[in-house]
């Protein structure tokens, strides 16, 4: 099936390439205030949000933001002016523009909460209010750029096709193909890694999402274990806790993602009850672990590594429960 196109000059292409950048733009921004005020000991200790639960949505940012907007940069090498572009590559975009939007939404929302509850409110001074400002300026540009995502993506969805080619990685492969041919040095060679890498890798991506979502996550976390093991010289159970904190987060973060920006086309038939488990597991995890100052009153490493596990494994057993009951429910309204 032929793929939908925008053509040179339509007007649709402006309004998607602003609204995609714009965000691209404002997740560096934000990235690099929410770094340097993490970094910086003056604006740290001042912050009414540099505390857990609220600090491991910036601990997160560090990982997840540079991922999306790399992968929204890389694919806006393809988009070229003078050229038809695919509607599914544009409608990719957006979609990848408002889920970086939807990370940076989140971590302000956290940030206004812990501000509006006056968390740490005697170390507050002129630091804090630059930040709170900073914050207010930045939450102003989320909601305009979100307002011209979503326009934007009104736009395009009446051109684009749920099954318009290409996707992500047909787009990585195309991409890849054409540096190649760049290359002074044995281009064919690097044309024959490329496509062995289409067959091999992204096929395997295609077929086995979740396990890929897996690695994927696993090789993500592996910066934060190395800085604590070299840099802070943190014990064995320690090292655990820092490799299963970001693993999880973003092995659900990149399950979610994957779904919403369609990396892998939706499989029909009956559905697997493990993936929902696993996310669940891996949300609650974190999700119970960014509470451990409230939970634990004299928290050791062993306290806070059963806190993370025991969390993650009692959501995938509610999951898993719920799963179960409501398969068992269809099958019943099905047969009787």
């Amino acid at each position: 099936m032929e793929a939908t196109t925008l053509e040179i000059g339509d007007r649709v292409r402006a309004r998607a390439g602003i609204a995609i950048m714009a965000s691209l733009g404002l997740a560096i921004l934000f990235a690099v205030l929410t770094w340097s005020t993490k970094e910086v000991t003056a604006f740290d200790v001042r912050q009414p949000w540099q505390d857990d639960p609220f600090d491991v949505l910036v601990s997160l940012d560090f990982a997840i933001i540079p991922v999306l907007v790399a992968a929204g940069a890389i694919r806006t090498l393809l988009c070229r002016r003078n050229r038809p572009l695919p509607a599914r590559r544009v409608a990719d975009l957006l979609r990848l523009s408002l889920a970086i939007l939807l990370v940076v939404a989140i971590t302000q929302l956290g940030e206004w909460i812990a501000t509006v509850l006056g968390l740490h409110r005697v170390q507050w001074n002129a630091e804090t209010g630059w930040q709170i400002a900073a914050l207010a300026a930045m939450s102003a540009a989320t909601v305009v750029s979100g307002t011209l995502v979503v326009a934007a993506t009104r736009a395009v969805g009446t051109r684009a096709r749920m099954d318009d080619q290409p996707d992500w990685l047909a787009d990585m492969v195309f991409l890849g193909l054409g540096c190649t041919w760049r290359l002074r040095w044995h281009p064919r060679t690097a044309v024959a890694i490329v496509r062995w890498g289409d067959k091999t890798l992204f096929s395997r991506v295609r077929t086995h999402p979740v396990v890929a979502a897996g690695a994927l996550s696993c090789v993500l976390a592996i910066p934060f274990v190395a800085a604590k093991v070299f840099l802070e010289g943190y014990p064995p159970l320690l090292v655990l806790l820092s490799f299963a904190l970001p693993a999880a987060g973003l092995f659900a973060f990149i399950v979610v993602a994957g779904r919403f920006l369609r990396i892998v086309p939706a499989r029909s038939g009956l559905k697997s009850l493990w993936p929902p488990v696993l996310v669940a597991g891996c949300i609650s995890g974190p999700a119970l672990f960014a509470f451990h100052d409230s939970l634990l009153s004299s928290p050791s490493p062993l306290a806070v590594d059963g806190l993370l596990f025991g969390g993650g494994l009692a959501g995938a057993l509610i999951c898993l429960t719920v799963q179960l009951a409501l398969r068992h429910h269809r099958h019943r309204a099905l047969n009787g």
